[in-house]
């Protein structure tokens, strides 16, 4: 800070320390008084406008601009004041006070980062002009946030002409660990990321038409095993494939640059392609495009856009799979199903109860098939693991595996860490590229967040909160107060009856998932999810219930550890929906949860 501005800052904090003074003597006169604030500048940091006006019991907002390397200090600043913090993106956070009673001066704490990445060229440029050979440092994200921090999406730091950066690796010559642009990584003291350029597929090999300021590829006479899409041709940038332009095309790995609008149907029909890297620039693409490419499992996404997801329920999937994978090794249960798994266990207590496991909460949303979750979570599964299924009646054809087609809201629950989405194999599933278009479209209108913002500093509905709203385990745990009517929220009456739940439909497929943890040597569970019993359709009397019952117990595979009526509770133990459960509602039910999982594992044990 220069001389001219310290001395304004003084002078301004002296004039409120007057005004203060003056206050204190009329009650009267400072009830109605406006309260003057400023926000010191320090180092590391800058604040927009240092100097503001509130009216006394409002709050006051300070935008602040992080220099880099440094962070927001969340253990100094509690210590002095009781501040509400949310960054906007890696360098802008706003700080909210609330409840402002005083004219005052306030100081806003930032710290150097304690986790910092290097970043090399490796044979690019650096586009701030730096020495190509000299490292970029960038902060990673707090510890205290999440348990591995994001990547930078390296288009913004280097450039290699006539290359297409593809993401990074511990290695400069790409044999260490890969990681995609923007994904999470496992951080280590001192770690340095290179990055890994693709070269462009020379361009004779390519036949185009030019349209307006932009070229269309249209053809492809090559037989390289890698084809890297130019990001240029004829000093035009590519903007689109046109329609059986890779037609029966060799290649077995495809690297499209960014800058790539949109890929046409029966662009790569009938062709060998095995892999494909993309930004999540790419905006229209059908699964039209790739028809006939039967060997076609792996999909690498790589970010260049900012996340809009941030913050969401959706983005708890990334920060629950952390978990999960960080407990590979170890004997876990892992809960799940769709929100009512969120909202519905208390798993400190089943940690206790069997102490020889740890628990992770993996529900995130039951309407979004729950196929590729599944297969992401037995990826990290070992013999002698829980797999505690709760499958949300209201959703079955999701919650059941009957649906293997994507939805937008598979890729919104990756798109904090793509490279969770490249472990599946994309031959499992229907829909992937129209799934992926939707969900595109949608963030094209939605608010530019940051890798910064996590979902435990937001409620359900996206309101910034003092407090965390998820634990460790992966439970909300923001306190909900028991409902003061029975009555169902949304009126759905959901069929618990037999005819509802064909064997065919149902059944057969959620067995075949089931069959491929048991074969792991991961033992299956089924519970039922909580529900409003008025929320029920006509035609589930209590007697339909109870053959509803009988019937899944005789025909699933895996045990159905608890009796369907016990998952049927007053409409006063739910909160805001017909099923997920106030805080008592939870206590409630993990307590039945505990004693009917006690009669299949050891409960007890130590940590």
């Amino acid at each position: 800070m220069n001389i001219l501005a310290y001395g304004r800052r003084m002078l301004f904090c002296f004039g409120l320390l007057c005004m203060t003074a003056a206050g204190c003597g009329d009650r009267k006169a400072s009830a109605a008084e406006f309260c003057h604030l400023v926000m010191e500048e320090g180092e590391g940091f800058v604040v927009e406008h240092p100097a503001q006006t509130v009216k006394r019991g409002g709050d006051a907002v300070f935008t602040l601009y992080l220099e880099d390397g440094y962070e927001w200090d969340e253990d100094a600043s509690s210590r002095h004041a009781s501040y509400l913090v949310r960054y906007e993106n890696d360098k802008k956070l706003n700080v909210k006070i609330k409840n402002v009673q005083y004219s005052e001066a306030l100081r806003a704490y930032v710290k150097q980062c304690d986790r910092i990445i290097t970043y090399y060229a490796n044979g690019g440029i650096r586009l701030d002009g730096g020495q190509a050979q000299a490292g970029v440092e960038a902060a990673a994200v707090s510890p205290d946030h999440r348990l591995r921090p994001n990547t930078s999406i390296g288009t913004e730091l280097f450039a290699k002409e006539g290359f297409v950066l593809t993401g990074w690796n511990t290695k400069p010559d790409g044999s260490g660990m890969d990681v995609g642009l923007g994904s999470r990584v496992d951080f280590q003291e001192g770690m340095a990321l290179y990055a890994q350029w693709v070269p462009w597929t020379d361009p004779n090999c390519f036949s185009y038409t030019k349209e307006r300021e932009f070229c269309v590829i249209t053809g492809y006479r090559g037989k390289e095993q890698t084809i890297c899409i130019p990001a240029f041709l004829d000093g035009y940038p590519v903007r689109r494939i046109a329609a059986h332009a890779f037609e029966k095309a060799k290649g077995h790995t495809v690297v499209f640059p960014p800058g790539i609008y949109e890929i046409e149907k029966w662009a790569f029909r009938d062709a060998a392609l095995r892999e494909l890297f993309f930004y999540d620039d790419l905006i229209k693409v059908s699964d039209y495009a790739f028809e006939g490419c039967t060997q076609f499992a792996s999909v690498h996404i790589n970010a260049i856009l900012e996340p809009v997801y941030s913050g969401s329920y959706f983005d708890t999937f990334q920060d629950k799979y952390d978990r999960l994978r960080m407990l590979s090794e170890k004997k876990k249960i892992v809960l799940f199903s769709g929100s009512s798994t969120r909202f519905g266990y208390d798993s400190a207590e089943i940690d206790r109860a069997f102490a020889t496991y740890e628990v992770v909460n993996m529900g995130v949303f039951a309407y979004s098939p729950a196929l590729p979750q599944l297969l992401l979570i037995l990826d990290l599964m070992q013999e002698g693991d829980v797999l505690l299924d709760a499958p949300e009646f209201d959703a079955a054809n999701r919650q059941f595996c009957s649906q293997n087609a994507l939805d937008y809201a598979v890729f919104a629950m990756m798109e904090s860490n793509y490279d969770t989405f490249a472990k599946l194999d994309i031959r499992e599933f229907s829909q992937v590229f129209t799934a992926y278009t939707a969900y595109n479209a949608l963030r094209q209108d939605m608010e530019k967040k940051s890798y910064r913002i996590c979902a435990c500093e937001y409620d359900e509905d996206g309101n910034p909160i003092e407090g965390p709203s998820y634990n460790a385990y992966g439970d909300y745990i923001l306190y909900r107060p028991n409902a003061e009517e029975e009555q169902p929220v949304y009126g759905l009456a959901v069929n618990y009856t037999v005819r509802a739940f064909p064997k065919e439909q149902y059944l057969k497929p959620i067995n075949r998932i089931f069959q491929r943890f048991l074969h792991r040597g991961v033992q299956v569970f089924v519970t039922y999810a909580p529900r409003n019993r008025y929320a029920l359709s006509k035609e589930s009397t209590k007697e339909e219930r109870a053959r509803l019952d009988a019937y899944l117990k005789e025909n699933l595979m895996v045990p159905v550890i608890s009796d369907l009526e016990d998952s049927l509770y007053s409409g006063v133990y739910l909160y805001g929906t017909d099923n997920h459960l106030s805080t008592e509602g939870v206590k409630l039910r993990t307590k039945k949860i505990i004693a009917d999982l006690s009669c299949y594992i050891k409960a007890g044990g130590e940590k």
